[in-house]
Protein backbone atom coordinates (compact mmCIF):
# COMPACT_ATOMS: atom_id res chain seq x y z
CA UNK A 1 0.00 0.00 0.00
CA UNK A 2 1.43 3.42 -0.88
CA UNK A 3 1.82 5.63 2.23
CA UNK A 4 1.19 9.07 1.45
CA UNK A 5 1.64 12.26 4.29
CA UNK A 6 -1.93 13.01 4.00
CA UNK A 7 -4.73 10.57 2.33
CA UNK A 8 -8.52 9.85 1.82
CA UNK A 9 -9.95 6.66 1.70
CA UNK A 10 -12.83 6.02 -1.41
CA UNK A 11 -16.20 4.68 -0.02
CA UNK A 12 -18.01 1.94 -1.99
CA UNK A 13 -19.66 4.81 -4.02
CA UNK A 14 -15.99 6.24 -4.23
CA UNK A 15 -14.57 2.75 -5.54
CA UNK A 16 -17.29 2.60 -7.95
CA UNK A 17 -15.97 5.32 -9.64
CA UNK A 18 -12.42 5.78 -8.87
CA UNK A 19 -11.50 2.64 -7.94
CA UNK A 20 -9.47 1.88 -11.66
CA UNK A 21 -7.05 4.79 -10.56
CA UNK A 22 -7.39 3.54 -6.71
CA UNK A 23 -7.32 0.30 -6.32
CA UNK A 24 -6.56 0.08 -2.93
CA UNK A 25 -9.40 3.03 -2.16
CA UNK A 26 -6.46 5.26 -0.33
CA UNK A 27 -6.27 8.82 -2.30
CA UNK A 28 -3.46 11.10 -1.67
CA UNK A 29 -4.87 14.67 -0.78
CA UNK A 30 -2.80 18.30 -0.20
CA UNK A 31 -4.83 18.88 3.20
CA UNK A 32 -7.60 17.07 5.59
CA UNK A 33 -9.24 20.08 5.66
CA UNK A 34 -12.32 20.37 2.87
CA UNK A 35 -13.43 22.89 0.80
CA UNK A 36 -16.35 24.51 -0.97
CA UNK A 37 -16.72 24.40 -4.45
CA UNK A 38 -18.98 24.21 -7.48
CA UNK A 39 -18.77 20.91 -9.16
CA UNK A 40 -19.48 20.51 -12.71
CA UNK A 41 -23.47 19.00 -12.98
CA UNK A 42 -23.98 19.79 -9.26
CA UNK A 43 -26.62 22.62 -8.31
CA UNK A 44 -25.34 23.66 -4.69
CA UNK A 45 -21.34 24.08 -3.97
CA UNK A 46 -20.25 20.89 -2.28
CA UNK A 47 -17.59 19.91 0.17
CA UNK A 48 -14.49 18.41 -1.86
CA UNK A 49 -10.53 17.39 -0.97
CA UNK A 50 -7.86 18.51 -3.16
CA UNK A 51 -6.38 15.31 -4.95
CA UNK A 52 -2.38 15.67 -4.00
CA UNK A 53 -1.66 15.35 -8.51
CA UNK A 54 1.90 15.20 -7.69
CA UNK A 55 1.85 12.32 -5.37
CA UNK A 56 0.01 10.10 -8.42
CA UNK A 57 2.27 7.92 -10.30
CA UNK A 58 2.55 8.46 -14.08
CA UNK A 59 -0.04 5.74 -14.67
CA UNK A 60 -2.53 7.34 -12.38
CA UNK A 61 -1.90 10.57 -13.93
CA UNK A 62 -2.52 9.09 -17.46
CA UNK A 63 -5.66 7.26 -16.58
CA UNK A 64 -7.24 10.10 -14.60
CA UNK A 65 -6.48 12.31 -17.72
CA UNK A 66 -8.02 9.70 -19.80
CA UNK A 67 -11.35 9.23 -18.17
CA UNK A 68 -11.90 12.94 -17.15
CA UNK A 69 -11.03 14.12 -20.78
CA UNK A 70 -13.67 10.88 -21.86
CA UNK A 71 -16.51 12.11 -19.31
CA UNK A 72 -16.12 15.85 -20.33
CA UNK A 73 -15.27 15.34 -24.00
CA UNK A 74 -12.15 17.71 -24.13
CA UNK A 75 -8.36 16.75 -24.88
CA UNK A 76 -6.26 15.16 -22.02
CA UNK A 77 -4.06 18.42 -22.74
CA UNK A 78 -7.35 20.83 -21.57
CA UNK A 79 -7.69 18.36 -18.47
CA UNK A 80 -4.53 18.45 -17.26
CA UNK A 81 -4.30 22.16 -18.24
CA UNK A 82 -7.31 22.86 -15.87
CA UNK A 83 -5.67 20.59 -12.98
CA UNK A 84 -2.88 22.09 -12.58
CA UNK A 85 -4.54 25.85 -12.64
CA UNK A 86 -7.20 25.12 -10.37
CA UNK A 87 -6.33 21.59 -9.11
CA UNK A 88 -8.59 18.37 -8.84
CA UNK A 89 -11.23 17.78 -6.53
CA UNK A 90 -12.42 14.64 -5.25
CA UNK A 91 -16.12 14.87 -3.48
CA UNK A 92 -16.20 14.47 0.35
CA UNK A 93 -19.13 11.98 -0.36
CA UNK A 94 -17.39 9.98 -2.03
CA UNK A 95 -14.84 9.15 1.42
CA UNK A 96 -15.15 7.27 4.56
CA UNK A 97 -12.21 8.58 6.38
CA UNK A 98 -9.46 10.40 5.82
CA UNK A 99 -5.93 11.26 7.65
CA UNK A 100 -2.56 12.73 7.70
CA UNK A 101 0.97 11.91 9.31
CA UNK A 102 1.70 15.67 9.16
CA UNK A 103 1.51 16.87 12.78
CA UNK A 104 2.22 20.07 12.26
CA UNK A 105 -1.55 19.91 11.26
CA UNK A 106 -2.28 19.74 14.87
CA UNK A 107 -0.18 22.39 16.62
Amino acid sequence: MTDYRTWARLNLEGKREWGEIFPNGKVPIQSIATQQTKVEGAKDAESVFTIDWKELTTEQQLLMLEKLSSQNGVTKEAVLKRILKTGLSLRRNLISSCGTSRMELYF
